[in-house]
């Protein structure tokens, strides 16, 4: 059965990394976060079945963050009362040193999406760097696929867009998890 949950796991993390994939084809701003917080739940439920419970923790904060974001335009506040929880929840989840990652990693995104579109871009590398390690542990293979693209795309983004400014990102719109 354990093998069976596995499978289900890797099914469910797939489809999460679909409604990623899906909300960035999304013209509207509402729709995007809104599949993105779907992705994020999807996500949740993947790193729950797979036994990595750092990542299901995060998952579920990030999506209450996020759904702040939305709805409001205090997203410096939302990020500073976030980080106790963040902590929190890293340190009640802690097992191995590679548990410490997500945890890291959804702290810098949360600050990152408060910043302008260069930050919030090298926020999304740094974040996905973390993830990956943490995705190869616990064996999240659409985990480590959704951010090696995230990071790829990123990249290059800084790299061949003439158009990023320092000007504040309108909407903050999650890289991930």
């Amino acid at each position: 059965m354990e093998n069976m949950s596995f499978w289900i796991a890797q099914l469910i993390g797939f489809e999460a990394f679909l409604l990623l994939l899906v909300s960035y084809r999304r013209k509207n701003t509402n729709q995007i976060l809104v599949v993105q917080l779907l992705s994020s739940l999807s996500y949740a439920v993947h790193y729950l079945l797979l036994g990595a419970f750092t990542g299901l923790f995060m998952c579920l904060l990030d999506f209450i963050r996020d759904l702040l974001y939305y709805k409001t335009d205090k997203d410096r506040l939302i990020f500073f009362v976030s980080v106790p929880f963040y902590i929190l929840a890293g340190y009640m989840s802690f097992n191995t040193l590679v548990d410490i990652l997500p945890t890291v990693a959804s702290i810098n995104d949360g600050y990152s999406l408060t910043k302008h579109k260069k930050i919030v871009l090298i926020g999304a590398i740094v974040s996905c760097i973390l993830w990956i390690v943490y995705d190869i542990k616990y064996k999240s293979y659409s985990g480590v696929i959704d951010s090696a693209l995230i990071i790829i795309s990123n990249i290059s983004i800084l790299l061949f867009d003439k158009t990023i400014h320092d000007f504040p990102v309108e909407p903050k719109i999650s890289n991930r998890k």
